[in-house]
Parts: structure tokens; C-alpha cells; sequence
């Protein structure tokens, strides 16, 4: 348990908290509250009209995600080439082009996975591949009996995601299973009970599994590989995203935090950017001070993309700036390239060119899907 004190600056109270945790490195933490844009950023607006959308992955000019317009807002799973964009909603495998909800997660290689549901599905969210049409869309599938799959992320050879199956009564739903899809050859590897896969890239998989807590997880292709990344002291982890090379994801610890409120001292949780090299002593926070919680979301060659969250403006659609790391570690905070009338935002992905995918938000909660292409 750590003690810290809130007359503390901001930045100091996060440093100060993490070095006592002792097995957590916190990398550039000194500067966190002079951190200034390293780059510029040029937004690409891919939404074609005013709705809920999202960018939720970016690779080589293609980007995936998904349009959710109209009264319903009902979601559609979409492809942008460029900003050539084309609707991967599957209706007719779902059972319906109305009735029925689909998203695109990831994308690689002329793939993309994500998942959707409607009438076809008994309105369970199934795991979809597509490869460029709405047409091309299957169904993934886990090897056991299972209620529902979801696909995460891919590699263009690999999917990762999840199923949920049943206990033992054969009624009651599991806490889930960490899902690996061959898209190739079709074969399907239970890599985790009680756990999720969320990224893949040169042979590995990461994402979490539950062992007491939440803990980040790392795999290589089959269940005995599995790897914790789970920092010690942690409350909880989680990785989303690998390059094959680092893991990037969350590490959560729980602050005794001193009050001289009426409410006295209390107890906090606070969520921290973290990268790993293949171990759970090899994390580093990556931690932004200007906010109180900070998540990583993916990570390609010297690229880290993720958001912070400014407790300031919690409840309000200016709460989350999208970020981005450079090889030094250091965060740009693309909030400042938005344009006028968009005050909030989250990065999902980021490429080997530096590309960062996501959504902006405007001051009435209108959400549109972008990329930020970086003027180097």
C-alpha cells in the first residue's frame, strides 16, 4: 500500500507514489508536468457525417472501425482506404441490415477482424474476419461450447480476442477465455480461462487474465507459454498491444491517499501507461503527469499511441486527450491539433509511420472517427 499526501503538486504526488512501489520504473517522470507537443499533427477526419464513430485501427494507410449515424445510432463496422470508405456490415451472415450491430477492431495485411450480432446470432456477439467487403465477413469460433466470441486485434496471419462458454452446469457463463485464431489454416487455440487476449504481432499475444486480480499477460501460441507481465505491488494490469517486440498496456495501483477533507483518508486507485520487453520487471510507466490516470493502447517500432484522462474535466466530453509517445518516451497531447469546436479525444492505434488512429469529441458529444498523420 502506498501513503502519499494531496497538497503534493499533481506530478510530484504520482512520482513520489511510484517510486515507493520500488519494482516500477517510471521513465522521464521529472519533466511530466513540463511535457511540451514534440511534433505536429495534421487531423484526418473520416466520418462522413455526424454520428458516433470510431477509429480503432490504423495500418498502412487502411484504418478500421466503426459509423454508428442515424436515430438508432446503430453501429456498423467500416474500412477506410485512405478516406475511401466502404461498409463491412455484414447484415445478411447477422440476419438483418437493420436489426443487427457489427465493429471492426483490427486491421493487417488486407484483414480485419471485429465482431457483431443480430437475429442470426440469436443476438450474441460473434467474432467476424473480413478481408475488405461486407460480403467476405465469417464467424470465428471457439473449440468448446461457447456463448459468444469477439476478435481484437490481428496480425493479417493471427486474431486474438475472447469467448465466453459455460461452467460445469453447462448454464451458468465463465468469466471467459482468451482466444488465438489461425486465419489461415482455421485453427483456434484456447491460449487462457479467465482471460482475454488483445494484441498480436510477430509471434506474440498479449492481454490479461484473472489470478486474484486482473494481470497482464503475455503468450507465444499456446496456453503453457503464458508469461506474467503483472508488476509487483500492482492492483491490476493489462496489456493491449505488442509489436512483437515490446507489450504496452495499464498497471493500476491502490494510494493510501491523506485528506484533509472531512471525509479523512481514503483509499484511490490510480492507472499508469506502462511498456514492457517480455517481463514483468521489465516495466517501465510511461506515465503523463498533466493527468491523473494515463492507458497505453498500441505500439509500433517507436510509436506508443494511448490517452490520458484530466480529472478536471471528468464528466464532460474535453476529459480524455489522445496521446503519443516517441522513441524518448516523451508524450505529445494531440488534443492541441483538434479543430474548432472538438475538445476530447482517445488514440487506439498507432503504425510504424507514426499514424494514430482514434476519435475526437465535440463539446455536445458528438463523436467522429480520426487519424493524426504527423508533419515530420
Amino acid at each position: 500500500m502506498i501513503t502519499a499526501t494531496t497538497s503534493l503538486p499533481v506530478p510530484s504526488f504520482r512520482i513520489s507514489a511510484l517510486a515507493k512501489v520500488g519494482a516500477f520504473a517510471v521513465a522521464a517522470a521529472a519533466a511530466a508536468s513540463q511535457l511540451a507537443a514534440q511534433s505536429s499533427y495534421s487531423v484526418v477526419d473520416l466520418s462522413q457525417a455526424a454520428g458516433f464513430d470510431l477509429a480503432a485501427d490504423t495500418n498502412a494507410g487502411v484504418t478500421v472501425g466503426a459509423r454508428a449515424a442515424g436515430a438508432t445510432l446503430a453501429t456498423r463496422a467500416a474500412l477506410w482506404n485512405g478516406t475511401l470508405f466502404t461498409d463491412l456490415h455484414p447484415g445478411a451472415l447477422l440476419g438483418s441490415a437493420t436489426a443487427s450491430r457489427s465493429t471492426a477492431a483490427g486491421v493487417a495485411n488486407g484483414v480485419q477482424v471485429g465482431s457483431g450480432l443480430g437475429p442470426a446470432t440469436s443476438n450474441r456477439t460473434v467474432g467476424l474476419v473480413w478481408r475488405g467487403s461486407a460480403e467476405s465477413a465469417a464467424r470465428l469460433t471457439a473449440p468448446f461450447t461457447y456463448y459468444s466470441t469477439q476478435a481484437f486485434a490481428t496480425d493479417g496471419v493471427f486474431a486474438v480476442g475472447s469467448a465466453i462458454g459455460y461452467a460445469r452446469d453447462g448454464t451458468t457463463l465463465d468469466s471467459g477465455h482468451a482466444m488465438l485464431w489461425n486465419l489461415v489454416t482455421g485453427a483456434a487455440v484456447d491460449l487462457a480461462s479467465a482471460g482475454s487476449a488483445l494484441g498480436v504481432s510477430g509471434g506474440q499475444q498479449v492481454g490479461h487474465v484473472l489470478k486474484g486480480s486482473v494481470s497482464a499477460a503475455l503468450w507465444r501460441g499456446t496456453a503453457k507459454s503464458l508469461v506474467s507481465l503483472h508488476p509487483k505491488g500492482a492492483f491490476s494490469s493489462s496489456a493491449t498491444a505488442t509489436d512483437g517486440v515490446r507489450q504496452v498496456g495499464n498497471v493500476s495501483y491502490e494510494v493510501r491517499v491523506r485528506s484533509e477533507a472531512a471525509n479523512g483518508n481514503h483509499n484511490a486507485v490510480f492507472t499508469y501507461a506502462t511498456v514492457w520487453s517480455g517481463t514483468a520487471a521489465s516495466a517501465i510507466g510511461i506515465h503523463d503527469g498533466r493527468f491523473r490516470h494515463t492507458y497505453a493502447t498500441g505500439v509500433s517500432g517507436p510509436y506508443i499511441s494511448g490517452y490520458g484522462a484530466d480529472q478536471a474535466a471528468i464528466g464532460t466530453p474535453a476529459y480524455f486527450h489522445a496521446l503519443v509517445w516517441d522513441a524518448n518516451l516523451v508524450a505529445t497531447d494531440l488534443n492541441a491539433f483538434l479543430p474548432a469546436g472538438f475538445v476530447g479525444s482517445q488514440a487506439l492505434s498507432v503504425d510504424a509511420a507514426g499514424y494514430v488512429s482514434g476519435y475526437m469529441m465535440s463539446a455536445s458529444g458528438e463523436r467522429r472517427a480520426v487519424v493524426w498523420i504527423p508533419n515530420f
